[in-house]
């Protein structure tokens, strides 16, 4: 009889402006723009998960316009020589061009859902990280900023690992 194979959830790691464990400043972010969260370091050749559910949340200044969306990207550095999937660099920084997204994964997008102000939207997905170094990428492809308040917006990883029975 064959092992069941099942899922654990560890701890996640979220960032935000103030609350979470990283920075990663969406407040405010404009329409048509991009913020890049700081660097998390999973350490070097240390047992982790490889597999992730992943979870953005913002809430905008004006309403928004059904069906617009927001890209979630994550970039990734190497264990030795950490070259970067844009040189934009490690910190909780703008996006420096649009192009910078090019070499970044795109991991999924928020899709506008309701036209109104004061609604936290979310979305969600699982994605397989084996690099050692990862940064969220957030790009406002809306028409609208995201509201000016700490922490409404967000986003997290939580390491999912299986485990045999």
């Amino acid at each position: 009889m064959p092992n069941l194979i099942y899922v654990q959830p560890e701890t996640d790691v979220k960032w935000q402006e103030t609350s979470g464990d990283l920075v990663i400043t969406l407040n405010n972010l404009a329409a048509g723009a991009g913020r890049q969260g700081a660097v998390k370091d999973f350490g070097a050749a240390t047992a982790k998960s490889r597999w992730y559910e992943w979870r953005f949340f913002c809430q905008f200044a004006t309403a928004p316009v059904v069906g617009e969306i927001v890209e979630i990207y994550l970039k990734f550095g190497g264990d030795d020589t950490p070259h970067y999937d844009n040189d934009d660099g490690t910190g909780d920084i703008a996006v420096s061009a649009g192009d910078k997204r090019k070499n970044l994964r795109l991991i999924g997008v928020l899709v506008v859902d309701e036209a109104a102000t004061g609604v936290i939207m979310s979305a969600s997905g699982v994605v397989e990280i084996t690099h050692r170094y990862v940064m969220p990428v957030i790009w406002n492809a809306t028409a609208d900023n995201l509201v000016a308040t700490n922490n409404l917006n967000g986003f997290s990883l939580t390491p999912v690992p299986d485990e045999v029975q």
